[in-house]
Parts: C-alpha cells; sequence; structure tokens
C-alpha cells in the first residue's frame, strides 16, 4: 500500500485512472492476505483443541518439554589384551517446565550398549541402566532457590558436573575423576544454590555419604587399588543415616577464566561398626587465553581420611589394598585451538582442531599405617601422560583420538583397564 501510494503522483501525471486502478489492486491483495491469516489462526485454534491431551504435542509444546543427549562410541587398543569396540554411553535428558517457577530434570543413561538377562548362553550385552539425575529446581529469585528431593551429581569437581563429550579433549574422562572422584557420581539428594554476585555462585547439598561395605564385597569400599569409586553407595540400599554435606563456589568475572572449588564430607562406618571421617576438597579452573589459541586446565582434589585403621581394607588381611590417611590427584593440561579463519567457511565455519597433552598424579596410598605394602606396580600410585587430537566438526560433535601411557606400569597394571597404556579413538555428541 505505502509503495503504491509513494509512485502514486509520478502516474498521475500521466493517467488519473492508473493510479485508481494500482490502489484497488493492493486493496484486494490486503484483503485476500487478511483472509488468509484468520484462516489459519482457526485451523490453529481447532489442532489445539483436538491435541490438548496430556501426552498430546501442542500440550507439551506449551509446558516446555524439551529433550538433551549426549553419547560417545570408543574403540580402544590397548597394551594387554584384545581391542575392543564400547557404545560407552547413551544419554537421555528430558527437560519439563511445569510453570514458570517449577522446572523438572532428569537423566537416563544407558552404558555398555544394552543389558541382557537372559540366561543358558553368555549375554551380548553387559552394560547397565542409571538413574544419574531426578528432580524439580523450585526458582524463587537469582540469589536462593531450592533443588527438590531427588537424584543429584556430587558437586566436586567440574567434570562430574560437566562430562559430556564435548566438554573435554581425552577419549576418556580425566584420570583424576575415576578412583579420586568417582565420575558420574550422583547420590540421593536436596540442595540449594544461587547467585552471590553476576560472576560468583553456589551450590549446597545434603546427600547420602560414602559406605565401607561389609569384608564379603570383595574389592568393595575405600581402597588403595579402587580408590573412593566402589565406595559410592547402592542407591535402593544405601545406609541413609550416613548423610554427606558438599558444596561448591563457582567463578567466572574474568575474561577467559571459569575457575571453581568444592568440598565433600561425610562419616563412613567400617570395620566392626567402627567410623571414620572423610572429608575433600577440589579446586580446579580453566583458562582460554584472551585472543589466543592457547587453553589451559588444572584440577586439584585431595581427601582426608580420619583413622583409615578402622577402615575394612586395613582390617582384611590382605595389606596390598591398605590405604593410609589422604589420597590426592591432581593435572595439569594445555590444548591449542587450531583452526585457521580462512578456513572458517562452509562446512568449516564452526569446526575446531584441538591437539592437547596432560600430566596426570593419582595417589591412593599416602602415609600407610605400620605394617601396609606399598603398591608400587602401576596399580596403586600412578602418573599418566596423555596425548591426542580433538576435531570438533561443529559444537555439538566431535571425533577424537588419543594415547595414554602409564608412566608407573608393570606387568599386573596391564591387565587393569583403569591402568593399562592404550591408544584410542573416540566420537562424542551433544545436543
Amino acid at each position: 500500500m505505502a509503495a503504491a501510494l509513494a509512485g502514486a503522483p509520478a502516474l498521475a501525471a500521466d493517467d488519473p485512472n492508473a493510479v485508481i486502478e494500482q490502489l484497488q489492486k493492493e486493496v484486494q491483495e490486503l484483503r485476500e492476505e487478511v483472509r488468509d491469516l484468520k484462516a489459519d489462526r482457526s485451523d490453529a485454534e481447532a489442532a489445539e483443541t483436538q491435541d490438548s491431551s496430556l501426552f498430546g504435542m501442542e500440550f507439551l509444546r506449551a509446558k516446555g518439554l524439551t529433550f538433551s543427549f549426549y553419547g560417545e562410541t570408543k574403540y580402544r587398543f590397548p597394551e594387554s589384551g584384545a581391542n575392543a569396540f564400547d557404545a560407552h554411553r547413551f544419554v537421555l535428558s528430558p527437560h519439563y517446565q511445569i510453570n514458570d517457577w517449577l522446572v523438572f530434570n532428569a537423566e537416563l543413561e544407558l552404558e555398555h550398549g544394552g543389558v541382557d538377562d537372559s540366561t543358558g548362553r553368555g549375554s551380548r550385552f553387559d552394560g547397565e541402566i542409571e538413574l544419574e539425575q531426578f528432580y524439580v529446581d523450585i526458582l524463587i529469585n537469582e540469589h536462593f532457590n531450592i533443588r527438590s528431593l531427588g537424584i543429584d551429581l556430587v558437586p566436586l569437581g567440574r567434570v562430574n558436573l560437566y562430562h559430556e563429550p564435548t566438554t573435554f579433549y581425552s577419549t576418556e574422562r580425566p584420570e583424576l575423576y575415576r578412583e579420586i572422584i568417582p565420575s558420574t557420581w550422583m547420590e540421593p539428594s536436596v540442595g540449594i544454590f544461587g547467585k552471590i554476585t553476576d560472576t560468583l555462585d553456589y551450590r549446597l547439598n545434603v546427600m547420602v555419604g560414602l559406605e565401607d561395605f561389609s569384608s564379603s564385597a570383595s574389592g568393595a569400599g575405600v581402597t588403595a587399588t579402587g580408590g573412593m569409586r566402589n565406595a559410592r553407595p547402592r542407591l535402593r540400599a544405601a545406609n541413609e543415616n550416613a548423610l554427606a554435606y558438599a558444596g561448591r563456589l563457582h567463578y567466572n568475572g574474568i575474561p577467559g577464566l571459569d575457575a571453581s572449588t568444592s568440598f565433600y564430607i561425610t562419616e563412613v562406618q567400617g570395620f566392626d561398626r567402627r567410623r571414620s571421617l572423610l572429608a575433600a576438597w577440589d579446586i580446579e579452573a580453566v583458562y582460554r587465553v584472551p585472543r589466543t589459541g592457547l587453553e589451559l586446565r588444572g584440577d586439584f582434589a585431595y581427601w582426608h581420611i580420619d583413622k583409615p585403621e578402622n577402615l575394612i581394607a586395613n582390617n582384611t588381611g590382605t595389606a596390598s589394598d591398605d590405604v593410609g590417611d589422604r589420597m590426592y590427584g591432581w593435572y595439569v593440561e594445555a590444548a591449542y585451538h587450531f583452526w585457521p579463519e580462512a578456513w572458517r567457511e562452509g562446512r568449516g565455519e564452526n569446526m575446531d582442531l584441538v591437539p592437547f597433552v596432560r600430566f596426570t598424579r593419582i595417589v591412593t596410598q599416602s602415609d600407610l599405617p605400620s605394617g601396609s605394602v606399598r603398591l608400587d606396580n602401576g596399580t596403586a600410585n600412578r602418573d599418566f601422560l596423555t596425548a591426542g587430537l580433538a576435531w570438533f566438526l561443529n559444537q555439538h560433535f566431535v571425533l577424537k583420538a588419543d594415547w595414554r601411557h602409564n608412566l608407573d606400569g608393570s606387568s599386573a597394571s596391564e591387565t587393569s583397564a583403569a591402568s593399562q597404556d592404550y591408544f584410542q579413538i573416540g566420537a562424542g555428541m551433544f545436543f
């Protein structure tokens, strides 16, 4: 209409009837557009009426149901044993906005390809199905919010909270997040969270604590070869009188820097019902040097074990799995984001190529009780060197390859998947 009127004076100088015809044509087109819009709205209202059931798509869309996913597959060439493919993780996460102040979150993980309970022959699958998160966030204000009773991740260390395969560069999660911080570590929990300032936020949780299982459970509990990994409680059979308290402070007030410090404290019942206090703290940081491709990462985690003589591992008569009054681990990593600007077009627009190298130290036997046997065969105290390459085809999909070397390895560590050398390739996705 505006275009027609703008051109009217020029037409009027030649033929006034042409102006009238042009205006009539524009009015008719506008009438047709309005009629089409009314018809579209009627159709949409009818569809909403027909599809307003609990599981109808219009209902779900209006209420804010979304899904996220991450997964990773790997192929390993170990120093000992057969090469192996692993469909390691397939994780589906539903999120549902009940209203503007209640938000549901969950995470369901299928590990190692599937679960098969058939008998009479060897199973094709030997995986697990795990409910790793399950809670509702009650949003009050930016400084104080409540996370309902449910299942939540222990807020100890960055990788335990953010462990999707596009958030780290190696095919496996950093070695620190196995025996020292047993990722993925989730527990029955209730908590609070919020901002302290625009650059500092917090989390506090009360959770089910670790367990030092009965001596009949071989390898379970706090041990030298398993660290804290096998002390994670069995969710249904957990000793819920043994509570834990955990918290995290996260800071991102400096350009390129993202850092946090966190703690965890609990008391376990060990040998002959004697108790031992376990307390951990972690400090970590990621720094992307501004205007460069250089990225630096570091993480340090430390466990204090009060009265280690009360732990079952120190009372089994097998001194080689004894633990002392502390466990700790740390790593430093350097990576470089190499993807020239000249390549950032077409399919290469969002690609990134990241070579990295990481040094890790894991110590599960320190300050041992008298009579204990220190394992120097690369299965307890270990140093790892890991180097590799991550090729991000975009921010949601990555191909990886790396080589890990146990600097303290021996014939004993060759047979341990957690301790042996390997070359591995993998693919990861998160969207």
